[in-house]
């Protein structure tokens, strides 16, 4: 939440305690004069969400609308669970309701990179999983411009190839 609030003029509330997110916000992120894309805050994904449980369907269909997905790893989480297993668990929930969701472009993100256990965090992370990680700051804007244009990148390169299978589905179609 914070960071939406930080990257646009969303107003969601911002606490310091798990799930204070407790409906998708979206924010319009203005890149330069002329471009602008919509961040989504979804809430935290609780195990079995795929299934049903809490609002889980709910915030998994805002997922399912998104092109780009930029998943913020916490570092120290309040209840002292491991940010690599939380990552995982996120991901197999969203594999479990539509397989594609795992398949989008994604950013990996750990915030909060002005505390010391950030860049632990992130270590362990990339090591864990292979996976390369952004770190960010939305409490001091760190990281930040980066991240915006590699969103822009992702999302540029996914209208291309967007753009790519429709000309080739048309052609199919005329034949």
């Amino acid at each position: 939440s914070t960071l939406l609030s930080r990257l646009s003029r969303a107003t969601p509330e911002i606490a310091d305690y798990p799930f204070t997110t407790k409906y998708p916000h979206l924010g319009a992120v203005r890149v330069g004069y002329q471009q602008q894309f919509v961040l989504a805050d979804i809430p935290g994904l609780i195990e079995g969400a795929h299934a049903g449980v809490g609002l889980g369907h709910e915030f998994l269909k805002h997922v399912q609308r998104t092109r780009v997905l930029v998943h913020l790893i916490e570092p120290n989480p309040a209840d002292q669970s491991d940010p690599t297993e939380n990552y995982r668990q996120i991901r197999e929930e969203m594999r479990l309701f539509d397989p594609s969701l795992v398949e989008r472009p994604e950013l990996v993100v750990v915030s909060k990179c002005e505390l010391p256990d950030a860049q632990v965090c992130a270590e362990l992370f990339t090591e864990e999983t292979g996976i390369p990680v952004r770190q960010i700051s939305s409490a001091t804007g760190a990281g930040l411009p980066d991240l915006i244009k590699d969103v822009m990148q992702l999302l540029e390169e996914e209208r291309a190839a967007a753009a790519a299978r429709e000309a080739v589905e048309n052609s199919e179609a005329l034949d």
